[in-house]
């Protein structure tokens, strides 16, 4: 998996015990601090023990399943094993992906109303989470409100009962100091109904995304730069040679093969955005490997780069960002295509953003966003008289580390990148 990795986690089993493989057929999908890929089988034969499930984390050379390759196969499954998995099953509640909570749609029919149906009042709930009163209580609680349901009369009424008890003031307090009593879920003063809420586990991809940006705003100090570009010279352009392109080249054209081709010179003629911090010290990249951001459904994204980016021309990184995008989204990148990054690009213009502020890819020191190209009237200067036209325009924001990249080198660097794609005179 890589000199730099040193643990992965299991996401998916593609065969279970007693399943043929064939050689280089995928047999499970791994996930690790660098990339999630899938590993194909090296021998064909018939795959007789898993010795780690699903979700469980392993350090780098772990055996995590026997391949029988021999040419008669008779698979014995432990019934030991068996009821062990069985017994795992009942006690461990069944992981669901993201994309399987996302994919599907979301109901939002009313619930049954009436009480213990778990529909109450913001009031009701406000008083219960006050007054460390479980779902559990507030279910056996008789309404007397509208079609049966707990009104604040009810949950006031139970409150008082309670007090004259005593016996659920001292289990409430006993429950407290030992944090073993189920209370009603509280978020920034807001009570949540547990019925009209579906808790949806974090899948790995996103807790490793979560984790990197949180990293990145602590360590980072972010400040961030916009500029304009006219594209219209290269619009005009790809419109004009897409087709041509296509069947000489075999290479599909889009703006961002030119804006990386831009962001390349810029890097070279601004090398200190091309580095990185080290302690006290910088260093500075003699290579310029270009992180290309991919969006994977249904909220994944992933950095892989580009090697070698500046002995590349246009059609060069046109093929490379369309390979790196498409090896992302079939689980195809290896931990080397997405480590060694120097510089980031993120494309949320292809979803009709305009602009934003990223947040910096660690330990870079820098990150480009771009914004969709859109048709926007502009002043321009024609024969020495200003006029109005329409251009297809599009905004660049530059996030940058002041700790390194002042707003001086900053503003030099997106302009620098302005003039390369604004002067595009056709030659690739």
């Amino acid at each position: 998996m890589g000199e730099s990795v040193m643990e992965g986690t299991i996401i998916k089993w593609n065969k279970k015990v007693g399943d043929v493989v064939k050689k280089d057929e995928m047999i499970f999908e791994i996930s690790t601090d660098k990339v999630d890929t899938e590993i194909p089988s090296p021998e064909a034969g018939t795959l007789v023990e898993i010795l780690v499930g699903e979700q469980e984390t392993v350090e780098v050379g772990t055996i995590v399943a026997k391949l029988s390759v021999g040419d008669q196969v008779k698979v014995q499954v432990q019934v030991q094993e068996s009821k062990k998995e069985e017994n795992k099953k009942e006690q461990v509640q069944e992981i669901k992906s993201m994309h399987d909570n996302f994919s599907k749609p979301v109901d939002f029919h009313s619930v049954e109303k009436g009480s213990g149906s778990g529909f109450y009042s913001p009031l009701v709930l406000s008083i219960a989470q006050k007054e460390n009163i479980t779902f559990d209580e507030l279910k056996s609680i008789k309404g007397t409100g509208q079609e049966g349901r707990v009104s604040k009369k009810d949950v006031l009424g139970y409150i008082e009962k309670r007090k004259t008890s005593g016996v659920q003031v001292q289990e409430q307090v006993q429950g407290r100091k030992e944090n073993k009593r189920k209370t009603i879920p509280s978020t920034s003063q807001t009570v949540y109904n547990a019925a009209d809420v579906e808790r949806i586990p974090m899948d790995n991809i996103r807790q490793r995304i979560m984790d990197h940006m949180v990293h990145s705003r602590d360590t980072s100090v972010h400040v961030t730069g916009l500029i304009e570009v006219d594209m219209t010279r290269i619009h005009n352009y790809i419109s004009a040679k897409k087709d041509e392109i296509m069947k000489n080249e075999n290479a599909k054209i889009t703006y961002m093969a030119f804006i990386a081709d831009a962001v390349v010179k810029s890097l070279k003629k601004y090398p200190l955005v091309n580095s990185s911090i080290d302690g006290n010290s910088i260093l500075q990249k003699k290579f310029i490997n270009l992180g290309i951001a991919v969006a994977i459904e249904p909220t994944g994204l992933i950095v892989p780069n580009i090697k070698g980016a500046g002995d590349r021309n246009v059609i060069g990184l046109a093929k490379a960002i369309a390979d790196l995008a498409n090896r992302a989204r079939n689980k195809k990148l290896t931990p080397d295509d997405i480590s060694n990054g120097t510089f980031t690009i993120t494309n949320y213009g292809v979803f009709g953003t305009i602009f934003g502020t990223p947040i910096i890819n660690q330990p870079e020191v820098a990150i480009l966003g771009v914004g969709a190209v859109q048709k926007k009237p502009v002043v321009i200067e024609v024969d020495g008289s200003d006029t109005f036209a329409v251009r297809h325009i599009m905004a660049l924001t530059l996030s940058h580390d002041h700790r390194l990249v002042d707003g001086m080198l900053g503003g030099m660097f997106l302009k620098n990148i302005k003039e390369v794609l604004e002067n595009f005179d056709g030659i690739m």
